[in-house]
């Protein structure tokens, strides 16, 4: 992917599913995507094969390329994933970090923390498509933040991927309120108090903590989901 027209679909993309809006199974079509950013469907084309390559779609003949669905057990291994390499990098970062990227890693928890007030602050505490949005990408920004200040490039590259997914995936099933955001602010907290004391112990349970909290909120979503399926109303 070498083109600037295909870089900016990629994105794009991948910020629509990161937020949910597409749904797992549905198709997304070349051309309206290439005709909502002013490009071709080509460079939609190179996008979508990436995208493919990082397993948010899938490429059906016929059909083109659908989202994803995937079920609990391989949400478990990715949320495993996590847990055996962000703690070990939550630890490097409180030896290694420097004053600036802690600094920086604070601000993006401060934005987290300003859009789950936001919420709060409404009569019915859910947030809405563009809150989900700003917040995942706050959130996925503090994670990477983190194993980036740890000082090891290649658990970057390997967790950027699984950390990606388990937001495309996990995040339609049990959406945001204030509660699932404050919970969110607060593990973060945790985590970056224990990098600036420099305590590495800390911090990687803090993250191990945070991580697990992730997916049991998920793992209940789902069985919420299946037991409200056969529900008699």
């Amino acid at each position: 992917m070498n083109t600037t027209h295909a870089q900016a679909a990629y994105q794009h993309l991948r910020d629509r599913l990161i937020a949910g809006e597409f749904a797992p199974g549905s198709r997304i079509r070349y051309g309206p995507i290439g005709r909502e950013l002013g490009i071709s469907a080509t460079p939609v084309r190179e996008a979508i094969g990436l995208l493919a390559n990082e397993g948010f779609v899938e490429l059906v003949p016929q059909l083109g390329a659908v989202v994803r669905s995937i079920g609990a057990e391989e949400l478990v291994e990715l949320y495993e994933v996590r847990e055996a390499i962000e703690p070990y990098a939550a630890s490097k970062a409180a030896i290694r970090s420097t004053p600036t990227q802690q600094q920086t890693i604070a601000r993006t928890l401060k934005r987290m923390r300003d859009i789950a007030a936001k919420v709060k602050r409404r009569k019915k505490p859910l947030a809405n498509v563009d809150e989900c949005l700003e917040f995942e990408k706050a959130d996925l920004a503090f994670h990477m933040l983190v194993i980036n200040s740890g000082g090891n490039q290649m658990m970057v590259r390997l967790s950027e991927n699984s950390n990606t997914l388990t937001r495309v995936f996990a995040t339609p099933r049990h959406g945001y309120d204030d509660a699932i955001m404050a919970a969110t602010c607060d593990d973060h907290q945790r985590v970056l108090d224990a990098i600036i004391a420099g305590d590495s112990d800390e911090a990687a349970k803090a993250m191990q903590r945070h991580i697990r909290a992730g997916l049991e909120i998920t793992l209940e979503a789902i069985q919420s989901q299946q037991t409200e399926r056969w529900e008699i109303k």
